[in-house]
């Protein structure tokens, strides 16, 4: 262990390199998971701290940045080379975005270093970076075509903290990944340099930044921020908060509920996937009487049935109306069921708001009742970079909420079942289309909490399919509802996600239904993170640094020897980091690349 901490110590340029290089290969997968984030996030916060004062240390992250975007890339080569038509383009864009994402990562860690300089509070010190980390990946989210999929945000394996999906959305989990990540790095830091509670002085500060013109650092004055005391308790009292945080979730049910039961109303739905030829051999894709086949036959026992991202193609809005009145005409549609037909369609360049022109298209996806002209229309407005923003329009409209009146079934007495005069239940329904549910925002305008979230998909790969997948069970959550994800892509997986289901029905072609239990009555109301949204969660995470420093100060000015955040026994007892770090800020005398040791 000696001999790893030495080496560690006089080689940091390759020590954290291949540290990061190797954990970003199991972390920054499809689909990131809560521990591996974790253990990515510690290492880039102790190279921060290694790197950002010293002599040379722009180019040790430039080399890191380079390590971690190449093991990035490693991690998401294979369903990256099918995204777009060749894969030298392939190659290029997973590149960018590797890169790209690096830097944000790195970028986060450096700038919380900086302001850690100036900041005269402990726990204002120990809960900045977990609200920079948090911020910076929310803001990319929200303006990234392709939502949380740039990011470096856990999808999977959040354990105990599932739960916060539904008031913080994924800034929560990303707040909870870099809290416990500033933890982690600390500890590993004082192991590496081997420091215990009685190495240094108990009013020797873990960061030194005060003049030091032997190693030039004459001019650099930054006051001391507090004590090795006052900073363990501050880190302490993190560590309590994150525990905490573990508890709501032995009282949130976490398993489906029961789809009859006097509390919930039964509900069918359905995902038409229809296999073009039975022998086993594909002979092409479905056509339109193979997904009519399929849906008839689904809707004997399904409320709803919906179909894959275009399934079918129409040459004009005229053949889509035409096609819509034709299944609604043929008797295909049993009265009181519904089917979602996803298609694409050439838009006419005289199109309202005359931006189009001709051999546009758009993705959309049309709810259809037995009669009438659809129920909902909803339009693509999130595109795949390159592969459909070029050829595809995007939407421009929020998807809108439609209320099914389901009647009671035929073993149910109409009083039993609703009280008059309708005697039907309230299913409120909204929409969505594949790569739109990557975005946090996608539910923003809705003002209240919907039932189901019909999603049809076409992904291309396994692995785009498994990540998309979680993308959708996420939005879910966030909003309180149950997505239905049918997703009609080679591999590709479809289910209901949300409201505990979490596991997936189908792999690959094979049309399905499923029951499921719709709480009822039901509560419209929306959740706390559809309410506030992405700035109510921004809001949340610099309040967490602005009221502990409020109230730090307030223990300080009643108690000047009471430092920080105090009270209570140790929860964690953390060491101080004082020879790790304040080499960092020395040195005029810089010797080469790895043959300077981090700590002289």
């Amino acid at each position: 262990m000696g001999d790893i901490r030495s080496r560690m110590v006089s080689h940091p340029l390759m020590a954290h390199t291949v540290t990061s290089s190797f954990i970003a290969m199991l972390a920054l997968t499809p689909t990131p998971a809560l521990v591996p984030i974790i253990a990515l996030i510690s290492v880039i916060r102790l190279s921060s701290w290694a790197f950002v004062h010293r002599p040379g240390g722009f180019l040790f992250a430039v080399v890191q940045l380079l390590a971690i975007s190449l093991a990035a890339g490693v991690a998401q080569l294979t369903p990256s080379l099918e995204a777009l038509s060749t894969p030298t383009i392939s190659l290029v864009v997973l590149s960018v975005i590797s890169i790209a994402t690096s830097a944000i990562a790195l970028l986060a860690a450096f700038a919380a270093c900086y302001v850690e300089r100036i900041v005269s509070s402990q726990w204002a010190t120990i809960t900045i970076f977990p609200a920079l980390w948090a911020s910076a990946w929310g803001s990319i989210s929200y303006v990234s075509s392709v939502g949380q999929l740039a990011t470096w945000s856990p999808v999977v394996g959040l354990g105990p903290y599932w739960w916060i999906r539904q008031y913080l959305g994924q800034w929560g989990v990303n707040w909870i990944a870099a809290a416990w990540a500033g933890i982690l790095s600390t500890l590993l830091g004082n192991w590496i340099v081997g420091t215990g509670e009685t190495s240094h002085r108990e009013d020797e500060p873990i960061i030194s930044f005060l003049d030091d013109p032997e190693h030039g650092n004459e001019g650099t004055s930054i006051p001391r921020s507090g004590s090795s005391q006052s900073t363990s308790r501050s880190k302490e009292t993190l560590a309590g908060l994150l525990i905490l945080l573990m508890i709501p979730s032995y009282f949130f049910s976490s398993i489906p509920l029961p789809p009859f039961s006097d509390n919930t109303t039964p509900f069918t739905v359905g995902c038409v996937l229809p296999i073009p030829k039975y022998s086993g051999q594909r002979s092409g894709l479905p056509t339109l009487d193979d997904y009519i086949h399929d849906s008839r036959t689904l809707q004997a026992s399904a409320n709803i049935v919906i179909w894959p991202e275009n399934a079918v193609r129409f040459a004009s809005p005229a053949e889509k109306e035409d096609t819509f009145r034709e299944l609604q005409l043929s008797k295909n549609m049993n009265k009181g069921k519904y089917w979602g037909i996803s298609f694409e369609e050439y838009i006419p360049a005289d199109l309202k708001g005359g931006v189009y022109k001709k051999g546009m298209k758009r993705n959309g996806f049309a709810l259809l009742g037995s009669s009438g002209p659809p129920v909902l229309e909803y339009y693509k407005r999130h595109l795949v970079p390159i592969a459909e923003s070029f050829p595809l329009v995007p939407g421009s409209e929020d998807p809108e909420m439609f209320t099914v009146e389901l009647s009671a079934p035929k073993n149910y007495n109409k009083t039993d079942w609703a009280p008059a005069p309708k005697y039907t239940r309230p299913i409120p329904i909204t929409t969505s289309i594949c790569l739109d549910l990557a975005s946090p925002s996608s539910f923003d305008h809705l003002e209240s909490r919907p039932s189901l979230i019909l999603a049809p998909a076409n992904t291309w790969h396994i692995g785009v399919g498994l990540a998309m997948w979680e993308q959708a069970k996420a939005r879910a959550e966030e909003t309180g509802s149950t997505v239905v994800w049918c997703d009609g892509g080679d591999g590709g997986v479809s289910g209901v996600a949300g409201g505990g289901y979490d596991e997936f029905v189908q792999v690959g072609q094979g049309s399905w239904y499923k029951t499921i239990g719709v709480p009822y009555p039901f509560n419209e109301e929306r959740t706390t993170f559809a309410r506030l949204g992405q700035y109510g969660a921004f809001m949340t995470v610099w309040a967490i640094v602005g009221v502990g420093y409020a109230v730090e100060g307030f223990l300080k000015r009643d108690d000047p020897q009471a430092g920080n955040l105090v009270g209570g026994r140790s929860l964690l007892k953390i060491s101080q980091l004082v020879s790790f770090l304040r080499s960092f800020g020395r040195g005029s005398k810089v010797q080469a690349g790895e043959e300077r040791p981090l700590l002289e």
